[in-house]
């Protein structure tokens, strides 16, 4: 009875804190070869056992009945979270009708141990480059830290999905000391969109768990800094969502590990009809070839139109950064990419994807060629020339046609010549002057604050340099109508990099100065 409210007095008091400090991480991809992947640091050996992995816990109770909360004191433990305080821990198997297999499954999981084993072996990377740095009581303190399980809260109904959050947790031991875990990873079901139990019964369940754990080893690399990635949007994310630069990172590294692991599963292979029958849900099911085959470049995947995202899209599109993560870590090219990978985010901290491979080339200058090569063909140089987006769409289109045989094969030759030519010229220029982001514009933040097409929400961000034209179509922003979001739009695209320093100048720009200031009246728009 008194643990039970315990968990009652945990969820109460530790809602507010969650929604702040849980990264809620939902997406799913699939895998490069038939078997884990610890291929990708075959340096480092790691004698994990299934039973040393993964340990499920609940929040100890002091004797007033609330969750014991422990002070940070440690100066290195600071060094490792975004919070200062931590809960007091202790082995708890879990709640709910899925706590007594959700471990043991995850235990049984070639797949889930190898991710666990990489989990450690980030750390050790970690361990190393600390010792090089020459702080060694630093490094003594993370030595005892590098072998630690993935800590998870099983089934205690705290609202926020799969999750792994920077919230530091102790496990007392008999001889006084504590164990100490810098990321909680929460396992549970969301309403009408994903069942543990379901997943489980189809063996789904090491994808999102695999998802959260990827988050869980970046966590491990940036420590306290985690803050210098700023998530501004609010509109949601997946695959082809377009948020922010930050988001879409955070989530394109984890979505790059579900598509590693993907191909295990050969439900996954299935066709869409027969989904639903295996009850797999619909965004592990739907992200597994779109992020494989670089496919959320493109404006829209339901039709073939060779359209590409503009610059700054496609960095803030978390299906794009994932695809291309998922061709760098499975590159026969580049040497060590899963070592290189977590080395840079531990070094350089990196605030975006453009920010990591600026890193890698400059802690790793021999990788550049293959590394700008594998991120300007992956994303068709869009981040680099407006052009290249319109001779891209020209020589897709012609390709189309040409496999329709309605176009003669002169023709197509012709114009394909034309884009390879221009791309090559492209990624020449690129190696010279590093600008791999020369066709990325700003980004211009608004909050919105009245949304006819929701009235309850509010402070919707929005951002002018992005929003599609579905979404803006969606909101039904008063004074705005299809013809100004096409006029908007249009405009956009010519320019490829806005030259404005602000959201309101944008669209007095795009719409004029009196329509523009009569839709962000009568929304209650103001720059960000």
């Amino acid at each position: 009875m008194k643990k039970n409210l315990s968990l009652v007095l945990f969820k109460r008091s530790l809602q507010a804190a969650l929604v702040i400090a849980v990264l809620i991480s939902l997406f799913p991809g699939a895998l490069y070869a038939k078997k884990p992947t610890t291929y990708l640091a075959p340096q480092y050996q790691v004698p994990l056992s299934p039973e040393n992995a993964f340990i499920s816990v609940a929040p100890m109770a002091n004797s007033a009945g609330q969750p014991e909360s422990v002070d940070l004191t440690n100066e290195f433990e600071k060094l490792e979270v975004a919070r200062q305080s931590g809960f007091k821990v202790m082995p708890f198997e879990g709640a709910g009708e899925y706590a007594k297999d959700a471990i043991p499954y995850l235990m049984k999981s070639e797949e889930m141990l190898d991710s666990a084993k990489l989990r450690v072996i980030a750390r050790m990377i970690k361990f190393d480059l600390i010792k090089k740095s020459g702080n060694e009581k630093y490094a003594e303190f993370y030595k005892q830290y590098v072998n630690s399980p993935i800590a998870c809260f099983v089934g205690l109904g705290l609202g926020t999905g799969p999750a792994c959050g920077q919230i530091p947790a102790y496990l007392p031991l008999k001889d006084g000391k504590n164990f100490f875990f810098s990321t909680l990873t929460i396992i549970e079901d969301i309403p009408e969109m994903f069942l543990v139990t379901d997943a489980i019964k189809n063996d789904t369940f090491d994808l999102v768990v695999a998802h959260e754990n990827a988050h869980g080893i970046m966590f491990d690399m940036y420590g306290s800094q985690m803050s210098a990635v700023e998530k501004k949007s609010n509109i949601g994310h997946d695959g082809p969502v377009i948020s922010d630069r930050g988001l879409a990172y955070l989530e394109g590294w984890a979505e790059a590990f579900e598509a590693l692991y993907g191909p295990t599963n050969p439900l996954l292979k299935l066709k869409e009809e027969e989904r639903e029958k295996y009850r797999i849900s619909e965004f592990l099911f739907t992200r597994q070839e779109p992020v494989r085959r670089d496919r959320y470049i493109w404006q829209t995947t339901k039709k073939k139109t060779g359209i590409l995202k503009n610059g700054l899209q496609i960095i803030s599109t978390e299906g794009v950064i994932a695809g291309v993560f998922y061709d760098i870590l499975t590159s026969r090219a580049i040497k060590d990419p899963f070592v290189k990978s977590v080395s840079v985010m531990y070094l350089h901290r990196p605030k975006d994807f453009i920010g990591f491979i600026k890193g890698w080339v400059k802690e790793f200058a021999e990788d550049k060629r293959v590394l700008y090569r594998i991120f300007l063909e992956g994303t068709n140089y869009a981040t680099v020339s407006n052009n290249a987006r319109g001779l891209y769409h020209d020589y897709y289109q012609a390709k189309l046609k040409y496999v329709q045989k309605t176009m003669d094969q002169k023709t197509f030759y012709d114009i394909k010549n034309k884009w390879t030519v221009y791309k090559e010229e492209l990624f020449n220029t690129v190696m010279k002057q590093d600008n791999i982001d020369a066709n990325i514009g700003p980004d211009l933040w608004m909050n919105v604050g009245i949304i006819p097409a929701a009235p309850k929400a509010k402070d919707l961000i929005i951002n002018i340099s992005t929003i599609t034209p579905d979404l803006l179509s969606r909101f039904k922003l008063s004074g705005l109508n299809d013809e100004d979001i096409v006029k908007m739009t249009q405009a956009r695209e010519a320019m490829g990099i806005l030259p404005f320093k602000t959201a309101s100048e944008a669209l007095k720009n795009f719409l004029g100065e009196q329509k523009a200031n009569q839709v962000m009246t009568e929304n209650k728009m103001t720059d960000m």
